[in-house]
């Protein structure tokens, strides 16, 4: 198994998806991908957040991006204050100091409730390639609303996205230059980058080497499209297709609005005399227009660049944010070196807002971690509850045997601690009931039974199948040797004596012959 570095740069539009993942192996070889899906934006459900997260799941699931553990995003220049700070001094400590202080007279918003971050722009370069000699820093500053980062990071986790880091996409754009340049290409120190996207443009102008001047216009190829659309009376898909045959000077009348812009941006850079831009590179998907770069250029008074400067056809154009999200300096370092150089610049608005925030905010691990820790607590819990109980459970019973044993000294084996009022009684009711055996004053069953076999007819042969005394009645069920035995038997029992109400119930002939079996009751009379 190979050892790689990979990174993914996600680069979410309006229109489109697009991610790019980089990967470079120990051996230096280098392997690009390129991933786009359109999104569907012309109902107002297509943008909807919901629809968009399902989408993106879809997207990074079909391509298989989810297996990376380094995943890049950006947020646009128009939800961030960027700003180049020049301070008298280098001290990196004073410099972190110093810059939320600067921040705080410039942006009218409470210092806690954003997420500044600030990279150190290394010395500008000559000519000749040299770094300046300066006793000051410029210090490039980003501030964004903590709510927007976090509201980027909700969306992200909604798909099952955690991010290594959050840059800012004119940034990935001036990435994309330094990558080209450490590949050999000839990239000019005084380059304005442009981006045109979907729905805005973003730029990066870089001075000297360094990005100084970082700006969104909202002004995309979708603008042109509904101008073709409503020029022609065509569908916006027609007109999209359309647009991608026409030259660019056949639409250059609705293309005056980014002009003026891009003129506007370059000029009020230039205008505070800090030196001139020489070139031009457009990138995006706006790029595929024909002849663009070199209109946009011309219009600016800059030289487009080309395969000579390294921008040839292989040139990353339409996923530069996300190629440039996916070099992250501070995740990729530089070919043949093992840690990132001072020129890697970047940002990470993602580390800035962790680092700063009133509150850290729990990851989805540390969520898990917690919730595994205090199951383990109520495991814990519930058996160390068990143990007392089943120990409180034992010293009870160890205290109920040694009551029983001291009670049964007492009452005799057998007896039950309670109250002695009830226990006299249970004592008593067990004396009247061995009593009531042979005690014949109440016609008891003893007493009723020898009365009755007493009166049975002498000479009479009788087999006594059941003999039953419930209180006063008797119930009888016999055998003997004919009718006559029965009408007897039957006869005695009513001559008198103890008994009265004597009635045979049923009388029938037997199973074997001479054998006549018949029931009989009587009464027990009251003395």
């Amino acid at each position: 198994m190979s050892i790689a570095t990979e990174c993914v740069g996600l680069d979410i539009g309006q229109t489109g998806l697009k991610a790019v993942r980089f990967r470079r192996r120990l051996s230096g070889r280098e392997t690009i991908e390129y991933f786009h899906q359109p999104l569907p934006f012309a109902h107002p459900e297509d943008v909807e957040p919901a629809r968009r997260v399902q989408s993106l799941r879809g997207f990074l699931w079909h391509n298989g991006l989810y297996a990376t553990d380094r995943l890049v995003t950006a947020i646009p220049c128009q939800d961030l204050f960027v700003r180049t700070l020049s301070f008298p001094f280098k001290d990196a400590e004073k410099l972190s100091q110093v810059v939320p202080f600067e921040v705080e007279n410039l942006i009218p918003m409470p210092v806690d409730e954003l997420a500044i971050g600030s990279v150190v722009l290394p010395p500008g370069l000559t000519a000749e390639g040299m770094s300046r000699i300066t006793k000051g820093s410029d210090v490039l500053v980003t501030a964004a609303p903590r709510d927007k980062v976090a509201e980027h990071l909700r969306f992200l986790a909604q798909a099952d996205i955690e991010p290594a880091a959050i840059n800012v996409d004119a940034m990935a754009l001036y990435s994309v230059t330094q990558f080209i340049q450490q590949e050999g290409g000839h990239v000019p120190h005084d380059l304005a980058i442009i981006d045109v996207g979907a729905s805005k443009t973003t730029i990066c102008l870089v001075h000297e080497g360094r990005p100084v001047v970082l700006r969104t216009i909202l002004w995309g190829g979708n603008h042109l499209t509904h101008a073709l659309a409503v020029r022609h009376a065509c569908s916006f898909a027609d007109a999209e297709r359309r647009k991608r045959s026409l030259t660019v000077q056949q639409v250059d009348p609705w293309l005056d609005p980014l002009l003026k812009e891009l003129r506007v941006t370059i000029q009020g850079y230039e205008g505070a005399e800090r030196g001139r831009l020489t070139h031009c590179w457009v990138s995006g998907g706006g790029a595929k227009l024909r002849e663009i770069g070199g209109y946009v250029a011309h219009q600016l008074g800059l030289y487009p660049v080309g395969p000579r400067q390294g921008f040839g056809l292989d040139s990353p154009r339409a996923f530069s944010i996300a190629f440039g999200l996916a070099i992250h300096p501070k995740l990729i370092r530089p070919k043949w070196r093992f840690k990132p150089t001072p020129a890697g610049l970047a940002l990470d608005l993602k580390a800035v807002s962790d680092a700063n925030a009133p509150q850290a905010r729990t990851s989805a691990r540390d969520k898990r971690l917690a919730l595994v820790g205090a199951a383990v607590l109520g495991v814990l819990a519930l058996a160390d509850g068990l143990t007392h109980l089943h120990v409180k459970e034992q010293r009870v019973q160890q205290l109920k045997d040694a009551l029983q044993g001291h009670y049964a000294q007492l009452f005799g084996p057998g007896a039950a601690p309670g109250e002695e009022i009830d226990q006299a009684r249970f004592r008593i009711a067990a004396v009247d009931k061995a009593l009531a055996v042979v005690d014949g004053s109440q016609q008891h069953i003893l007493a009723t039974m020898a009365a009755f076999m007493k009166q049975m007819p002498a000479g009479a042969s009788v087999k006594i199948r059941d003999l039953t005394v419930e209180g006063p009645m008797v119930l009888l069920e016999g055998e003997t040797t004919s009718f006559e035995a029965v009408e007897k038997i039957k006869q005695a029992y009513s001559a008198g004596g103890m008994f009265k109400d004597v009635a045979v119930s049923e009388t029938r002939v037997g199973a074997s012959s001479n054998q006549v079996v018949f029931r009989m009751s009587a009464t027990v009379a009251q003395p």
